[in-house]
């Protein structure tokens, strides 16, 4: 994929990923778990991170990974703890920091990883 494409792409998904984050969400369909809100984070973060490795040129060094990581855990924690000053209906959830984290792993693994398995 050409790299402006997916740069364009990984904007375009954390500027939805921060709007999704801060409003009111209605009709999100139910997983049938009791922990459908700490899936949908982990699935939102592995998504985020995944497009964003693709954005950076492979194989991508240490410095860039460990920058990467470390913005995209920044970028979950800021969002949780803004979400209740933003909107009355959303307070920020140190679990949903945890998921988000969860989820920046598992797509750093896939993205390291899964990539080179499945090629």
């Amino acid at each position: 994929m050409d790299r402006k494409i997916a740069v364009l792409i990984a904007i375009g998904y954390t500027v939805a990923l921060t709007i999704a984050s801060l409003i009111t969400l209605k009709g999100v369909p139910e997983l049938g778990t009791s922990i459908d809100d700490k899936l949908y984070h982990v699935i939102a973060y592995i998504l985020l991170i995944v497009l964003w490795y693709n954005t950076l040129k492979n194989p991508i060094g240490s410095k860039k990974l460990i920058r990467l990581t470390l913005g995209c855990i920044a970028f979950g924690i800021i969002i949780e703890a803004i979400q209740g000053k933003v909107n009355i209906n959303r307070v920020g959830d140190i679990l949903d920091i945890a998921a988000n984290m969860v989820g920046i792993f598992l797509g750093l693994l896939y993205s390291i990883y899964g990539r080179k398995m499945l090629s």
